[in-house]
């Protein structure tokens, strides 16, 4: 089963390598985090702690990483149901699958340690503070990372445990889950307007109150949560009516209708992914008195925001699998490549667009409001709103590729 684990590794090797690098990102941000978090000046620890909102902030990033190895596991895992499948056929016991899931996540783990913590130093040697080498704050990483191999063997007992011949033929069905109604009736005007006043109007509340940078967070996560009905009780019920009137037309019907499967399956990750960028927004203001906490701030910033990008890259790419057989029967139908390639192109810009249009949003008023206020630099607010775009773009080219090879319409 080892042996078939490292050809397994080769034959998927582009999988095999996000999911590598999934585990050198966490390594290397938990290293980075908690020798900052560690250092005096910061003076951080689970027990005894001098700074709580640190500590609370490191629970967060735990759990970002986790949540990222949990999607990067889910993805990689999924893939490979059908060769679980045929080891079934051929009579693998419960034992040797896992034993063969067990071992590819082992190995793409031990090649990543050495270049995480490679990387880990050279990134603290850039920092323009000195950050002496913490014996806790390695502990705590050490323990982390020890975490993330029992959170991936836990993961890979469970579905190796679950696995039949037929459920890894046919794969995950994602179902539809319908919303709970509410005791009392608004009309569909009415609650879109108070849908649209939880959205917008933390924005107006910040560039009024502003100055108080408990605030940003507060109002902030009030806006997260009129986003998050604004996706699913405005966007989507919009888009069916989109849908209807572009029925004649063969390529818009094909890629809105491809895009709103998108957005009801992926809304939750959107929303988690823009309101950690703006929790993390509030907490850097908080600290902007301190120049060793803002660069831990920041660095939280960086690295849970890239961590977050790929769950929603491989979401995309997981949901890539069940998209597979409608692509089969578009070319059934008389869908050529040209249109199939203009289809998945149109698809992956409107869904990215999207997420960016709608982390911009939030992010660039607070950071303007911000700025206006007097409580943050210019140059500040442009490697943030950077720093938010570029991973996210990144993505967005790697699940087009993906997208293609997937589809064989190379």
């Amino acid at each position: 089963m080892i042996q078939n684990a490292f050809q397994s590794i080769k034959d998927d090797f582009q999988r095999s390598l996000f999911y590598w690098l999934t585990f050198v990102l966490t390594t290397i941000f938990m290293f980075v985090f908690f020798q900052i978090a560690c250092s005096p000046s910061i003076g951080m620890t689970f027990i005894d702690s001098h700074n709580s909102i640190v500590t609370t902030l490191s629970v967060f990033v735990i759990f970002i990483c986790l949540l990222s190895v949990f999607f990067a596991n889910d993805f990689y895992v999924k893939k490979k149901s059908k060769e679980l499948a045929i080891q079934l056929v051929c009579g693998a016991t419960f034992r040797q699958l896992t034993v063969f899931l067990l071992s590819q996540t082992v190995i793409l783990f031990c090649l990543a340690i050495p270049i995480a913590f490679l990387l880990s130093y050279l990134l603290l040697s850039l920092l323009p503070l000195t950050i002496t080498f913490s014996q806790e704050g390695m502990n705590v990483t050490l323990s982390m990372m020890a975490f993330e191999v029992f959170w991936c063997t836990i993961l890979n007992l469970g579905y190796a445990y679950r696995s039949s011949i037929v459920m890894l033929i046919q794969g995950d069905r994602a179902s539809l889950k319908q919303p709970l109604s509410l005791p009392f009736h608004f009309s569909k005007q009415m609650k879109k307007g108070l849908i649209l006043v939880m959205f917008v109007g933390p924005i107006v509340l910040l560039y009024i109150y502003g100055k108080e940078t408990s605030s940003t967070i507060l109002f902030s996560m009030i806006g997260m949560i009129g986003l998050y009905q604004f996706l699913g009780q405005i966007i989507i019920p919009d888009m069916d009516q989109w849908i209807q009137q572009k029925l004649d037309s063969y390529l818009s019907l094909v890629y809105l209708g491809f895009l709103r499967r998108d957005i009801i399956f992926m809304k939750n990750h959107i929303v988690f992914q823009i309101a950690s960028d703006v929790l993390m927004i509030g907490l850097f203001v908080m600290g902007i008195d301190n120049a060793l906490y803002m660069i831990l701030i920041y660095v939280s910033f960086l690295a849970t925001h890239c961590l977050l990008s790929l769950t929603i890259l491989f979401r995309f790419s997981t949901e890539m699998i069940e998209r597979e057989k409608l692509v089969v029967t578009l070319k059934r139908i008389g869908y050529e490549n040209d249109a199939l390639k203009k289809i998945l192109r149109k698809e992956i810009i409107l869904l990215y667009g999207m997420i960016l249009l709608l982390g911009l949003f939030y992010l660039f008023n607070i950071l303007l409001s911000l700025y206006l206020h007097g409580l943050m630099d210019f140059m500040i607010l442009v490697v943030m709103i950077l720093t938010f775009m570029i991973p996210l773009m990144l993505c967005a080219i790697i699940n087009h590729y993906q997208y293609q090879k997937q589809m064989n319409i190379d």
